[in-house]
C-alpha cells in the first residue's frame, strides 16, 4: 500500500534533480516531518465493557460509585494477557486514574507511551489485587481529517501559504510542501519581487503547483499595495506558521 501512495506522489510533484541548483536553494528551516500512512499508539489488546449493576453491586465500599469496568476479552498474545488479566477481572483504576467507562481506559492507554508499565488495580473474587502490564504498540487507520490533509498535500505538493511584505519591493514568503522523499518541509524566500520568485522557479524539490500557487499569491500581493506592509497574509489553511504546523498525516 505504501508503495502505491508514493507512486502516487511520484507523478504529481515535478522533481528538479539538478545539483548545482540545490546547492543555490534558499535553506530549508529544520521542521521537517515524514507523512506517515497510519496512527501508532500504545496498546494493552484488552476488551471491556460497563459493569453490570449486579456485578457494581458486590463491590468493596471503599470503591467510588459508578467505577469499575468488566474485562470481557484479550487479543491473542496481547500485553494484558501475558500480565495475567483474565475474562471478568473487574478494572478500578489505571495507575492513579479511575477507571469509569470504557472509553476512559481506552483513552488513557493510547495516549500513553509505548514500553511503559502500569499498573492496573483491578478485583477478582472479590479481592482487590495490582497486576502490572508493559504497553507495546498498535497501528491503527488514519481518522477523516488526516486522510482529507493528506490527499490534499500529495495532490497539490502543499498545503500552506504565508506572505509578509516588508515594503513595496520587498517579500518573505513561506510554505509548507511535500518533497520528493515524503518528508514535509518549510521553505522560506526573502528578497526582492523578481529575486523572490527567481528563488522558487529554481527550488529543486517542490511541486509546479506549488511554485505556481506561491508565485502567484506574491503577485497578487504586489499588484494590489493596500499598505498592509509588515504584515502576514495567510493562504491556503489560513493557520500556517513554522511553530504551529499541522499534525494531520504526520507522527507527533
Amino acid at each position: 500500500m505504501a508503495l502505491l501512495h508514493r507512486f502516487f506522489i511520484l507523478i504529481t510533484l515535478c522533481v528538479f534533480a539538478n545539483s548545482a541548483i540545490a546547492n543555490n536553494a534558499p535553506a530549508v528551516k529544520k521542521s521537517q516531518k515524514q507523512l506517515k500512512y497510519h496512527n501508532t499508539a500504545a496498546y494493552m489488546g484488552t476488551r471491556v465493557d460497563l459493569l453490570p449493576p449486579a456485578l457494581a453491586a458486590q463491590l468493596p465500599e471503599d470503591v467510588l460509585v459508578g467505577q469499575g469496568i468488566l474485562v470481557t476479552g484479550f487479543t491473542k498474545d496481547s500485553p494484558a494477557e501475558k500480565a495475567g488479566i483474565k475474562a471478568y477481572d473487574i478494572l478500578l483504576t489505571y495507575d492513579r486514574h479511575a477507571l469509569m467507562h470504557p472509553k476512559n481506559f481506552i483513552d488513557l492507554i493510547r495516549n500513553d507511551q509505548i514500553g511503559r508499565e502500569v499498573k492496573l488495580k483491578l478485583v477478582r473474587k472479590g479481592k482487590i489485587i495490582t497486576i502490572p502490564v508493559t504497553l507495546t504498540s498498535q497501528q491503527y487507520d488514519l481518522d477523516a481529517d488526516q486522510l482529507d490533509y493528506q490527499y490534499n498535500i500529495q495532490l497539490k505538493g502543499y498545503d500552506g501559504i504565508q506572505i509578509n511584505q516588508l515594503s513595496k519591493n520587498n517579500f518573505k514568503a513561506m510554505i509548507r510542501y511535500l518533497a520528493p522523499d515524503n518528508v514535509v518541509k518549510v521553505r522560506t524566500f526573502t528578497g526582492a519581487y523578481k529575486k523572490v520568485l527567481y528563488d522558487i522557479q529554481m527550488a529543486p524539490d517542490m511541486s509546479q503547483i506549488a511554485k505556481h500557487d506561491l508565485t502567484r499569491e506574491i503577485t497578487k500581493r504586489k499588484d494590489d499595495e493596500d499598505g498592509w506592509f509588515g504584515k502576514w497574509i495567510p493562504f491556503g489553511d489560513g493557520n500556517f506558521s513554522p511553530s504551529n504546523m499541522k499534525n494531520f498525516g504526520l507522527p507527533k
